[in-house]
């Protein structure tokens, strides 16, 4: 079992107001090899991952690296952010016995986005060779019923921590009609790779199917600066089963996002993909409290809770994000400018409750009272 919680434990650090810290963190790498790299974010280091059960990893790949097959405490949604390669995924059992599992194996690109169940088995694969882009995934959770809420936990099926490993060969010899004992010492001693392994060929018969990619994989395609793309059960059937949603946004340098609230309240987990930005997290739930304001950079991951509001500026470079959000049917509140939520409110109502005058109302635009 991979798990982020085996990382030292840092000391507790509290903001002056005596508050948890909500500050944007970088993740740190669990695994680290000649084959790439896995860096997770745990709630460990940042509480609000534990407290709205979200989880945040990182895969990297070099070029003929291969994930080695496991299964997972959480469901996720994978999204690629650079490179190109090959994915595997077993469904978990449907309770069904007469219908058998079968693998799918898809294509993956940039932008695309991949939804894995809890238990589904999976494997990954960057199948380019010589001097091409390292592959490079993002894996979001909902790790609420996870074994460590807060951290996506990972539980593999071959390698030096297998959960085969540990079992007595003569055991697993009885289990498996026709297998040696010698033989069994051979299937589940020979890999010593942790996660990632390095390949000197490419595999033999690994053959992506289009047709697999349904339901499983969309793209995401070119987010608009300045606009929120998300997807839903809509776009990507396998993510109706997990009731969790993908939040893709984009900034122009400079640019800013009006500040936008989930209507049903749902917590996200934000990881900055590219540029930088000045993000701020309000909620007056308790007393009026900006919980985060800060310059975050790429690579970072922050929460955004419970009916919080977040406001996101891009910097110099302009920003991109990905969230997951805790919601299979989340919707996109924003609070001020065209087709928001102030400007929805009848122009009186809206002059009373923020105490302007009538003209402010009107560039706010207010509604006009329905007869």
């Amino acid at each position: 079992m991979l798990n982020d919680v085996l990382l030292p434990l840092p000391a507790k650090e509290e903001l002056a107001q005596g508050k948890t810290d909500m500050s944007a963190k970088g993740g740190k790498a669990l695994v680290q090899s000649d084959a790439g790299a896995y860096v997770a974010w745990s709630g460990v280091d940042q509480p609000e991952l534990t407290a709205e059960g979200l989880g945040c990893g990182l895969l990297v790949f070099r070029p003929l690296s291969f994930a080695l097959p496991h299964y997972a405490d959480s469901h996720k949604f994978g999204y690629v952010l650079r490179g190109s390669g090959v994915a595997g995924v077993l469904p978990v059992a449907t309770g069904n016995a007469s219908s058998a599992a079968r693998e799918r194996v898809v294509r993956l690109e940039v932008g695309d986005v991949i939804a894995v169940r809890t238990g589904d088995v999976s494997w990954w694969y960057n199948d380019s060779d010589g001097d091409a882009d390292d592959l490079s995934i993002l894996f979001m959770g909902d790790t609420e019923r996870a074994v460590s809420p807060g951290d996506i936990s990972y539980f593999f099926l071959a390698g030096g921590n297998s959960v085969l490993g540990g079992f007595d060969v003569g055991l697993l010899a009885r289990s498996w009609p026709g297998v040696t004992k010698e033989q069994a010492a051979a299937v589940f001693r020979s890999q010593p790779a942790v996660l990632l392994t390095g390949l000197s060929t490419k595999l033999p018969g690994v053959c992506p199917r289009e047709h697999d990619r349904k339901g499983l994989v969309v793209n995401a395609g070119q987010v608009a600066a300045g606009t929120l793309e998300t997807l839903t059960a809509a776009d990507l059937a396998a993510l109706g089963d997990l009731g969790i949603s993908a939040v893709i946004g984009r900034l122009d340098p400079g640019a800013a996002c009006a500040p936008w609230v989930l209507g049903e309240g749902a917590a996200q987990a934000v990881y900055v993909a590219r540029g930088s930005a000045r993000v701020q997290v309000s909620s007056s739930a308790g007393g009026e409290t900006l919980l985060l304001d800060e310059e975050v950079a790429a690579g970072s991951v922050f929460v955004v809770p419970r009916f919080a509001v977040a406001l996101i500026s891009a910097g110099a470079n302009g920003a991109e994000w990905v969230s997951l959000v805790k919601s299979a049917r989340p919707a996109v509140e924003h609070l001020t400018g065209d087709g928001s939520v102030l400007g929805g409110l009848t122009a009186q109502v809206l002059q009373a409750s923020l105490s302007v005058a009538p003209e402010l109302v009107e560039l706010l635009g207010g509604a006009e009272p329905s007869h």
